[in-house]
């Protein structure tokens, strides 16, 4: 799969680009250099001195045709044994005209063997160059065996410092190649765990709108169709009582469609909006007696505390599914919604919900329907537990506590 060329990489290529302007710049400035002594040198022959010209001036122009484009690029080919050819034809040249101050070229073909062949052949090359340079000083002084003596310890020591300067620029470029890669190895892993992150993101903000939604708009739905229902058996009957249960189905539709407001805007559930967690408990609690007939209770006990909105919101919507749960399936007669503080640095908030219906096995509910799951996880997620307690025929509990 195609890409585009990665950040860390990119910067390597374009400080390998600065490099090579720079070595450019260095380069064709010792030739220059060079040329400049051979010209006013007057300790060289008219005639080693104009060879020494043309065989710089020819080197630079080889190196502006060929070298120069060689460096920029990773591509080898035919060029590159002409411009290492080349160059290191020339230095011998040199050196064999007596011309002893272009041994400083050394810096800079040195990398060049270094740059344009692989390892391998670099340290062959490195070996076969200097070799032969120390046969050009040798055939220069004479071959004799005095000479060769004279060469040897210098060849040797030329080699040894030519193959480390070359190991040295070598490793110098892995690594940095290496490290680019790793960098950007570390960066498309940072973007893959932020996509990830941001996907559990997006999964929890879909599983807190369905629960807001469920402890909401559904109840209240559920609430409006069993006053609908209410308010038809006592339409002929009752006529007072079905204007009342009118009222109520109207304030009731009133209360969801805030609700509904609300929850699209993000804010605060309504029944918190300018008031406290016992008053909106104390709210939604009338509003269930109103609707079922039932008696119901409210006790606080404790000083009310400040809590984060979160998990006010949480224990408050606890408290209205467990009501809803109440009215679906206990066949209650009497409701408790007591609410709890705990003062103290390590101070808990407990919501409760107890009735005195037919109760349930709580291990066989666990998995039906949404109220309990939802419950849990939206208590799990600010670090509360929700406790059921029930059994056949003996009411049950539905707990929530967070510290």
């Amino acid at each position: 799969m195609g890409t585009a060329p990665s950040s860390s990489l990119a910067d390597l290529d374009t400080f390998w680009q600065r490099t090579a302007v720079g070595f450019h710049a260095v380069y064709l400035g010792l030739l220059g250099l060079l040329a400049l002594m051979i010209g006013s040198s007057d300790d060289l022959s008219s005639r080693n001195r104009l060879i020494g010209l043309l065989v710089v001036a020819t080197m630079a122009v080889v190196y502006l045709l060929i070298g120069r484009r060689l460096l920029e690029t990773e591509e080898r080919d035919w060029r590159t044994p002409i411009q290492l050819t080349v160059s290191w034809a020339g230095l011998y040249v040199l050196v064999g005209s007596e011309i002893f101050v272009a041994y400083f070229l050394l810096f800079g073909l040195i990398p060049h063997i270094w740059i344009f062949l692989s390892t391998r052949w670099a340290v062959a090359a490195t070996f076969a160059c200097m070799v032969g340079l120390a046969l050009v000083e040798v055939a220069r002084d004479g071959w004799t065996l005095a000479a060769v003596r004279d060469i040897a310890p210098q060849v040797a020591m030329q080699i040894g410092l030519s193959l480390l300067m070359g190991l040295f620029i070598t490793s110098v470029f892995i690594q940095a190649e290496r490290r680019a890669a790793l960098i950007d190895e570390l960066e498309r892993t940072r973007s893959e765990l932020a996509e990830m992150e941001h996907s559990r993101g997006v999964l929890a903000e879909r599983q807190r709108l369905s629960h807001e939604i469920h402890d909401t708009l559904a109840q209240g739905f559920t609430s409006i169709l069993t006053l609908a229902q209410a308010v038809e058996v006592a339409l002929d009957r009752d006529p007072a009582a079905a204007r009342e249960r009118l009222a109520l189905l109207e304030r009731t539709a009133r209360d969801n469609l805030a609700e509904a407001r609300a929850l699209v805007s993000s804010l605060t559930p309504v029944s918190l909006q300018g008031a406290s967690l016992p008053e909106a408990i104390e709210r939604i609690a009338t509003r269930f007696a109103d609707e079922t007939g039932l008696d119901v209770r409210v006790e606080v006990d404790g000083r009310a505390q400040p809590l984060e909105p979160n998990v006010e919101v949480v224990l408050l919507r606890t408290a209205q599914e467990a009501l809803t749960n109440v009215r679906k399936h206990a066949g209650a007669s009497r409701v408790t919604v007591a609410l709890r503080f705990r003062p103290g640095p390590g101070g808990a908030a407990t919501v409760a919900v107890v009735d005195d219906g037919r109760g349930f096995e709580p291990v066989r509910a666990a998995g039906d329907g949404y109220g309990l799951r939802g419950m849990r996880a939206r208590v799990e997620q600010v670090g509360g537990r929700l406790e059921v307690i029930s059994a056949p025929g003996a009411g049950s509990t539905v707990r929530a506590t967070v510290a």
